[in-house]
């Protein structure tokens, strides 16, 4: 049998923090949609924004059962300051948690082809 504290040593145990994000007033979705994504795109250019998106129902409009984001960050307050820059939660779009998350296990693949610019991420 395998020593655990042995086993738990050798895994990732990479800190991120996980914001996730609850329907408050969707009333300005819509008009708040872009500067939001602008932010998002600008937090992932700076490193900040490792996974983002919404969570997702059938016949249910993206953004109605909340989202969730992956943070590259310091600390839970270095978390905090980086969401509360989002217009979705400066507007009250959503209200937000965050909580500290350590990746331990899984995979990833990516595969990328230069000669036509396509990507596959499983």
């Amino acid at each position: 049998m395998t020593d655990v504290k042995a086993q738990l040593a050798g895994m990732l145990n990479k800190s991120f923090y996980v914001s996730l994000r609850r329907p408050a007033d969707l009333s300005r979705i819509d008009s708040l949609l872009q500067a939001h994504l602008d932010w998002a795109v600008q937090a992932e250019r700076r490193g900040e924004l490792f996974m983002s998106g919404p969570f997702m129902a059938e016949g249910a409009k993206p953004g109605t059962q909340g989202g969730m984001m992956i943070l590259r960050a310091d600390s839970e307050a270095a978390a905090w300051r980086i969401i509360e820059q989002d217009p979705f939660i400066k507007q009250g779009v959503f209200t937000a948690e965050v909580k500290r998350w350590v990746l331990m296990e899984g995979s990833m693949t990516v595969s990328v082809r230069f000669s036509d610019q396509s990507y596959q991420l499983r």
